[in-house]
């Protein structure tokens, strides 16, 4: 039933999201979607996660959607392309030779409540040249009614849709952890002045300090 309502509300989201990250990343890249949820974006998007050979390794802590997930990779027979586990990014990690190309939070970034930490967690698990992907909802101006709603929209969907992101702040925490930001990508506008956005960002290498 979740998974169900869950797919109702968000199943436009997924599209925009899974439809423009998919697409940007290179053919055998490998990559971890953090919050990969009941795994929807594979009904319309398994011929193209075939066909680029990608490698998913999805996290998520809810165990019901990742069941559902499962049961489509096992339909479209992406065994070889996706796996799945049941953790928090605060506590999964990674194989010791393992490193992902793409590291994405597909609307899932908002809901931590230590995004610092979570910076902190990932930056050792991406190759040389790994790249971090943001798709989340982004607003430019202080909006206090959104920021009333938006944490009570649990009690009547069961899904947690975090907390109002402001590009500003946004923009703060990437500069403080040398994020560098190689594309912004406007994807659509949405009500109360809301954007769906897509950024990709590297850490920039800090120069040795001269002996």
């Amino acid at each position: 039933m979740r998974s169900h309502l869950y797919s109702l509300i968000i199943n436009s989201v997924n599209d925009h999201c899974y439809g423009n990250c998919l697409t940007y990343f290179s053919e055998g890249s490998t990559i971890l979607d953090v919050g990969i949820g009941n795994g929807m974006m594979i009904k319309n998007f398994h011929d193209l996660i075939k066909s680029k050979k990608l490698k998913i390794t999805g996290i998520d802590i809810n165990n019901s959607y990742l069941n559902h997930c499962d049961n489509l990779i096992r339909n479209y027979n992406l065994e070889n392309n996706i796996k799945i586990y049941h953790t928090p990014i605060e506590s999964y990690q990674p194989d010791p030779d393992e490193n992902f190309d793409f590291i994405l939070f597909s609307m899932s970034f908002m809901l931590f409540s230590d995004q610092q930490l979570v910076i902190d967690r990932i930056k050792n698990w991406l190759k040389p040249d790994g790249k971090l992907v943001f798709f989340q909802t982004m607003y430019k101006k202080r909006f206090r009614l959104m920021e009333f709603i938006k944490p009570k929209l649990k009690y009547f969907t069961t899904i947690s849709f975090g907390k109002v992101t402001y590009e500003k702040d946004f923009f703060e925490l990437l500069s403080q952890n040398n994020l560098r930001i190689s594309e912004d990508r406007l994807i659509k506008k949405e009500w109360f002045k809301g954007e769906y956005r897509m950024f990709v960002t590297a850490f920039e290498k800090v120069p040795l300090s001269p002996k």
